[in-house]
């Protein structure tokens, strides 16, 4: 059978406006007892993707675990096809979320190499995990169609808290029960233990009128 979508030529597509079936948590590499997934959600090549046990996904999810995105060299200007190897989009992803972890909506993970979140995360709303990032090296060639670069392992440690609209990027090693603030940026590098992490806070720019009230 023909995929029905591009992206379904070289990955396991699994999106859905309705809950996870039995044979739904099978196509996983575990899914376990008592976890949950709630929809709408979009989750690219589930068995690549270990879900806890007693861990909740909510709402609009995506949790991308590329394989093979060559795909996308259909695209590409003919006379720049030459430029790209398939072997740059292929991918040997995992995303191992740990046992009772709290993922809040709207979650999205982007992996190419490996995130980890150990036992007992909690993720607040809209946050973005990506052990990767778009490659734009090629200067006439639009940057969706060029290959993810590979990725730099994440580690979020056990009993850690991730803040709303927190971005976790490449090569960011967090110790255990540490806090990522609403909004930080972490850009990699490690952080140890019983961390608090956070952005700088929000300053007056000026004032739009000048008076006494």
């Amino acid at each position: 059978m023909s995929a029905s979508t591009p992206i379904e030529s070289g990955n396991v597509l699994l999106e859905k406006q309705t809950p996870l079936t039995a044979a739904d948590k099978k196509l996983f590499a575990y899914f376990g007892v008592d976890a949950k997934i709630l929809p709408p959600f979009r989750i690219l090549n589930p068995q690549n993707i270990v879900i806890g046990d007693v861990t909740a996904i909510r709402e609009g999810c995506h949790i991308n675990a590329f394989a093979d995105l060559s795909f996308l060299i259909n695209y590409i200007d003919p006379r720049y096809r030459q430029d790209f190897e398939r072997s740059g989009y292929i991918y040997k992803s995992r995303i191992e979320i740990g046992r009772e972890n709290q993922i809040g909506r709207f979650a999205f993970l982007s992996c190419t190499s490996s995130i980890t979140l150990e036992d007992n995360v909690l993720v607040s709303e809209r946050v973005y995990i990506g052990d990767n990032n778009h490659g734009f090296s090629h200067p006439q060639v639009p940057i969706m169609q060029q290959p993810n670069g590979r990725g730099q392992p994440i580690t979020i440690g056990k009993g850690s808290w991730i803040g709303a609209g927190a971005a976790v990027l490449m090569g960011t090693r967090v110790g255990r029960n540490s806090v990522i603030g609403a909004n930080s940026v972490c850009r990699g590098g490690d952080y140890p233990s019983h961390s608090v992490i956070g952005p700088d806070s929000a300053k007056l720019l000026y004032r739009r009128f000048e008076n006494n009230e």
